[in-house]
C-alpha cells in the first residue's frame, strides 16, 4: 500500500494575521502519521511546523511564525511521515504551493 499525498496548488489565507485557516490533511487509510512544515521558497524560512496528524484527520487552525503581507508567496509544504506501527520514518514529499494572502 502506498502513501497518498494531497496536492495544494494554492492556499488562500488572511493577510497580516498569524492565526490563519487552511486544511492540511492526512488522507484516510494512510499507514502513517504526517508532519507538515511550510517553508517559504524565496527565503527558505520555516513559517509553520505541525504536530503529527493521524490518517483521516486534518489541521485547520495554523499559527504562522509571523504574518504574511498581502500577495502571493511561493512555498513548499514538506510532509514527513512516521509509521503508525513503529514510528519509523517512511517516504515523505515536498508539495509546491502558492500562499495567497488577502
Amino acid at each position: 500500500t502506498g502513501i497518498r499525498i494531497p496536492g495544494y496548488p494554492t492556499i488562500t489565507i488572511e493577510a497580516d494575521k498569524k492565526d490563519v485557516q487552511m486544511n492540511l490533511m492526512n488522507p484516510e487509510g494512510n499507514p502513517c502519521y504526517f508532519t507538515f512544515e511550510i517553508v517559504l521558497s524565496d527565503t527558505g524560512e520555516t513559517i509553520y511546523k505541525s504536530d503529527m496528524v493521524e490518517p483521516g484527520k486534518a489541521i485547520t487552525n495554523v499559527k504562522l511564525q509571523h504574518p504574511l503581507t498581502a500577495g502571493e508567496h511561493n512555498a513548499v509544504i514538506k510532509i514527513s511521515t512516521s509509521s503508525l506501527t513503529d514510528g519509523k520514518t517512511m517516504n515523505g514529499a515536498n508539495v509546491e504551493t502558492v500562499l495567497v494572502a488577502k
